[in-house]
């Protein structure tokens, strides 16, 4: 007597459980286009809301900085998220130099400088001073700028431009200064940024607004007798965090594709990335404020990793991180990449980082791994690499979704990995740069303005993202994810040759974008 399809089906799956194996996996073969298919937009946006969740819980200062509260619920989160999903799950804790900001406040002659107008570097001493305001020639980035100016116990009032703020930190603190102001060079916001986090080496300094800054410059060239009144309260201090790594069970663990993103926001925000996502989100979350650099891609990150659980036929493992302090200068993905022995780097054979994925006035720029744009600095991207820009381009050729070329330099997590001669790309939407009127022309938006305002800002919020970025982004990433997981690296690391414009509406251009001044302390 034969069972019935019933019992048949109950014994099938009994037995698969007995192997501790998920019996819907195993008729459920990864491709491409079914790992594509699986992104949906209210996933991405569900992560999001955690992230955005964790800024806001008590104590966690609207900010998911690393170390803080708000990063080690965001830690726990991936981290529980693919330990439920099957994947074998790392916590590699680091230790760096943190700043907590308590206060800040800027007299100029007794009156009042709008808090909008200035905000605190990170690692800057603490501080509460009145002395005279001197404005240092040049660019404050030699020594010989401070010559004959009497600084010591005076507060120096630097351009930002040329050399690093670190550089223009220490300089300053040789030259015997109290405080430091430093100046933008741009219009908008004061920039935020990071001094020396040997604080040891660092004056109490703020950042000013070019808008601010201008007639107080004004009034020192004339000859005027200015005097500041700095008043800085942080704690600097040594801060533990933790990159959260997650590895399939599956695949060929001696190839292995490493994709991440950074966890880390900056301490003024949350670091979540829209007009166009305002109004739903202001109706699901009225007082949500502070995400896109960097939630949009950790939340993808998290959401592949999620779907790709799911499949079976992976031919190559996978890795996910998500990385510590990349805020602080790429320390959480450098930190790993220093500490794998020569034999465990072998392993892996490409890298996907995805920083910015949603930008409000953004485009869609994949990573220039043939420097087609002459924009790349640093070591080159070795082979390997164009294999992977010509696989995202593809993806969004189907998607029928105009790109363009993004520079590889050195501001995201991508660098540690190319430095030591892994294949690496991915795609992101841009910062601080400005959109140009042919890109406006490409992806719409706003030319003249950064594709994203709210850049490391407090008003990187979950209002700050564009869905439909978003969820591009995501859905092509995991089209080559699913390429790349499915063939072996030995074919699907050939370099193609550099591909002609897509025909069909879809337009693939090599020139220039504006970097703006992303993750860099230069200028």
């Amino acid at each position: 007597m034969y069972p019935s399809p019933l019992s048949f089906t109950f014994l099938t799956t009994a037995s698969l459980s007995l192997f501790g194996l998920p019996h819907l996996r195993i008729f459920n073969k990864l491709t491409p286009a079914k790992l594509e298919a699986s992104i949906r937009i209210e996933n991405l946006i569900g992560h999001s809301f955690k992230l955005w969740d964790f800024a806001n819980l008590p104590g966690a200062h609207s900010t998911r900085a690393f170390g803080t509260k708000g990063y080690n619920a965001s830690a726990d989160y991936v981290a529980k998220l693919a330990e439920d999903h099957g994947y074998r799950v790392e916590r590699q804790t680091l230790v760096y130099p943190a700043t907590t900001f308590i206060s800040n406040s800027l007299k100029i002659n007794g009156v009042n400088v709008s808090q909008a107008d200035i905000t605190t570097f990170q690692h800057s001493a603490s501080a509460s001073l009145t002395a005279p305001l001197i404005l240092i020639p040049n660019l404050g980035c030699d020594a010989s700028d401070y010559e004959g100016l009497g600084a010591t116990g005076k507060v120096a009032l630097v351009l930002r431009g040329d050399c690093t703020f670190v550089e223009k930190g220490e300089l300053a603190k040789a030259a015997g200064v109290s405080g430091l102001i430093l100046r933008n060079n741009i219009a908008g916001p004061p920039v935020a940024s990071r001094l020396n986090p040997t604080y040891e080496t660092n004056p109490a300094a703020l950042s000013l607004s070019q808008s601010a800054a201008a007639p107080i410059v004004d009034r020192l060239s004339a000859g005027e007798h200015v005097i500041a009144t700095l008043d800085i309260n942080v704690i600097n201090e040594q801060r533990y965090s933790d990159n959260v790594i997650a590895t399939s069970k599956g695949g060929d663990q001696s190839n292995i594709l490493v994709i991440g993103a950074h966890l880390d926001s900056v301490p003024a925000g949350a670091g979540i990335n829209d007009d166009g996502v305002r109004l739903l989100l202001s109706c699901l979350l009225p007082n949500a404020h502070n995400l896109s650099d960097n939630q949009s891609g950790t939340a993808t990150v998290a959401e592949i990793a999620v779907q790709l659980s799911k499949f079976s036929g992976i031919k190559n493992a996978v890795r996910f991180a998500w990385w510590t302090a990349e805020e602080l200068g790429l320390v959480g993905s450098r930190y790993y990449v220093d500490h794998l022995p020569d034999e465990e780097k072998a392993k892996i054979f490409a890298s996907i980082q995805l920083d910015m994925t949603a930008s409000p006035n953004y485009i869609i720029g994949i990573y220039d791994a043939d420097n087609s744009t002459g924009q790349n600095t640093g070591i080159p991207a070795p082979a390997g690499s164009a294999s992977i820009e010509k696989l995202y381009q593809l993806a969004y050729d189907k998607l029928h979704v105009n790109y363009t070329s993004y520079a590889f330099t050195s501001g995201s997590d991508y660098r540690p990995f190319l430095d030591v001669g892994i294949p690496s790309g991915g795609v992101a939407t841009g910062a601080s740069g400005k959109k140009s009127a042919y890109e406006a022309e490409l992806f719409g938006g706003e030319a003249g303005i950064a594709y994203d305002h709210c850049y490391h800002k407090a008003c990187d919020t979950i209002e700050n993202l564009a869905l439909g970025a978003y969820l591009w982004n995501a859905m092509a990433s995991a089209n080559v994810i699913g390429h790349l997981l499915t063939t072996k690296p030995k074919v699907i690391l050939r370099d193609p040759p550099r591909l002609a414009k897509f025909k069909g509406g879809v337009q693939q251009f090599d020139y220039a974008v504006d970097l703006g001044k992303e993750h860099l302390d230069v200028l």
